[in-house]
């Protein structure tokens, strides 16, 4: 017993260093150096839609106050998960972040993944990003009216990502507007959009900035919008309350971190994403694209996740028991 106590007297010593070494004798880096290298942030979509092109932004310009270059890493696959799936697997030292939104707990909540947004560490969310309803030129419609009377005697292709949240609106508008419909499933909207130029489908939700070329080309109409008043971008675009339909759409993109990151580099994080927020470059650029800054902070970004979590779980409960 007494060579016990002398062992675990003898290790009292070691243990107090090893909190500032790891495993092999390299140094632990502290709160007070992060960051030190260059972060990765997952965006877990193919590149050139809404939500990649709004990652490239935080990226870059987040960059200035964070103090080290931030990459952005494209890790698309199933949804969105497959990304943010390998997030969880990395190390949990605030080099590894990642972006999502409400696409997730869709995912979740339809058995797609494992994973929810309770996987993760939420460190902020920096913009909100209005939804628009396209067409494809090919179908011959212009108007809201117009598309509802045809969806009446017709099913409505619409395309988007069969386990993300545009599940979630195309089936609440469907049923809004009364109109037939079936989804067919693409991996992110820069599919989408590419399959509805070219008349593969019928409609699909887009985003300001990933349909207005497609728009300009002549290929894609936009109809309506998902917000309560018309925006500055798109000012001759009606809005679905215009026409009588109780309809709104947005996707707020956050950033999150690995289970287990220190709370002192979230809080890192989250003070540079702050003021990422307010850094005039970087607010031009969101609203050139089409979106907004909306910024939330890591316990305000905490409360809105479990507010549409639970909205969320109830519509899909609802759809699967049609």
């Amino acid at each position: 017993m007494k060579g016990l106590k002398r062992m675990i007297g003898v290790a009292i010593v070691p243990l107090a260093v090893a909190s500032l070494a790891a495993c092999g004798g390299e140094k632990v880096e502290s709160a007070e150096e992060f960051p030190s290298k260059e972060i990765e942030m997952t965006i877990p979509w193919s590149p050139g839609g809404g939500s990649d092109i709004e990652g490239r932004f935080v990226a870059e310009h987040a960059a200035e106050y964070i103090g080290e270059d931030i990459v952005p890493v494209n890790v698309p696959g199933v949804g969105g998960t497959v990304g943010l799936e390998d997030l969880t697997k990395e190390d949990a030292d605030g080099y590894n972040i990642g972006q999502i939104h409400e696409g997730l707990l869709v995912a979740h909540h339809s058995d797609v993944t494992e994973i929810n947004y309770d996987s993760f560490e939420p460190i902020a969310s920096l913009s909100s990003s209005d939804q628009i309803l396209a067409v494809s030129t090919d179908l011959g419609v212009e108007t809201l009216e117009e598309l509802v009377e045809y969806g009446q005697s017709n099913t409505i292709q619409f395309g988007g990502t069969v386990a993300g949240i545009p599940r979630v609106w195309v089936e609440q508008m469907a049923k809004e507007l009364g109109v037939q419909h079936n989804l067919v499933g693409y991996e992110g909207i820069s599919e989408a959009i590419q399959a509805l130029a070219g008349g593969h489908i019928d409609a699909a939700i887009v985003d300001y900035k990933s349909g207005i070329d497609f728009v300009k080309a002549g290929e894609i109409n936009f109809i309506a919008i998902g917000t309560n008043e018309r925006i500055e971008t798109a000012p001759d675009l009606p809005t679905f309350q215009e026409n009588g339909y109780d309809i709104t759409m947005g996707i707020n993109r956050g950033y999150v971190a690995p289970e287990g990151t220190p709370e002192e580099v979230i809080e890192q994080l989250e003070k540079a994403f702050e003021e990422t927020a307010k850094d005039a470059d970087y607010i031009e650029a969101v609203e050139n694209a089409g979106s907004s800054v909306t910024f939330m902070g890591t316990e305000e970004y905490k409360e809105y996740l479990d507010k549409q979590d639970k909205i969320i779980s109830e519509i899909i409960e609802e759809v699967a028991a049609e």
